[in-house]
């Protein structure tokens, strides 16, 4: 399974809660339906700061969060895809418009709407992630409370014991925490995934572009999310006497930084990483 991540910045004619509109309506409208798309889900930064959300933990679970990291980014989408192949291959779109001879490919899929110079500021940071999957998600059917933890490996560890101690000891806590409905690390990888996705000229691929990428990315080494039913949740499991000594000694070897967002998430397609039936669904 090919799983990519693409944080965007919303155009500075949009508020916030604009942009939120913008790109849970009509962009995810059109990519719902790219080609062989297996799962996509929308994630946008909630309308809550961190300390709405942690409240006095706040303090204790963030260390070293980057001044700046909020002008970076409003939301970041996930797809999800069986391969490289079938990702590049993804703005094809479907024969899924029915027209007089019958099914066609809507050329519209292809550019997503082509509301991108309107909803964006620039183009997404697009990358590739290696995923573990701690906890399997479990959705109901009703909002859940979504935290991404961003974290910052720190100089002495290779990135390579960073990733076993971060989904070994750290997540085997992690996934203790009462309430728990899932809990899913990343990883970015170099694996280009920009490249025959967009256009060639895309503003992604100039120097601005990449400068500004790789100063998003040089601000974390890996992303986790986590998924409860409310934010309290996690607060009264972090706290708690059993877990709060060992995963506050643990995150001060293991991150060099470390906070929270609470993002508000749309499942646009429920992600399925079982074989694709032989048929059109989402």
């Amino acid at each position: 399974m090919l799983k990519v991540f693409g944080f965007v910045k919303r155009n500075a004619r949009l508020t916030h809660d604009e942009y939120r509109a913008g790109h849970v309506g009509h962009h995810n409208s059109f990519g719902r339906r790219l080609r062989h798309i297996r799962g996509y889900v929308l994630n946008v930064q909630s309308n809550r700061t961190p300390d709405d959300v942690l409240g006095s933990l706040a303090a204790t679970v963030t260390r070293g969060e980057p001044t700046d990291f909020d002008e970076r980014w409003d939301g970041w989408g996930q797809l999800l895809f069986d391969s490289l192949e079938d990702y590049l291959a993804a703005r094809q779109g479907e024969p899924d418009r029915a027209a007089e001879g019958g099914l066609v490919r809507d050329p519209r899929v292809g550019t997503t709407g082509g509301d991108g110079p309107h909803l964006y500021s620039g183009a997404p940071f697009q990358f590739h992630v290696d995923e573990h999957v701690a906890v399997p998600v479990r959705r109901p059917e009703r909002k859940l409370c979504k935290l991404a933890q961003f974290a910052k490996r720190p100089a002495h560890l290779a990135p390579e014991q960073f990733r076993a101690y971060w989904t070994g000891r750290y997540a085997a806590l992690v996934s203790q925490l009462p309430g728990l409905r899932g809990y899913i690390v990343n990883f970015r990888t170099p694996l280009d995934v920009m490249s025959g996705f967009f256009e060639p000229d895309s503003p992604a691929f100039t120097p601005e572009g990449a400068a500004e990428r790789e100063a998003f990315y040089a601000q974390w080494d890996g992303i986790a999310e986590l998924w409860f039913d409310r934010s309290e949740d996690f607060v009264a499991g972090r706290s708690s006497r059993e877990l709060s000594a060992p995963l506050d000694a643990l995150e001060k070897e293991l991150f060099d930084a470390v906070w929270y967002r609470e993002v508000d998430e749309t499942v646009v397609v429920v992600p399925n990483r079982a074989p694709a039936p032989p048929f059109y669904y989402r």
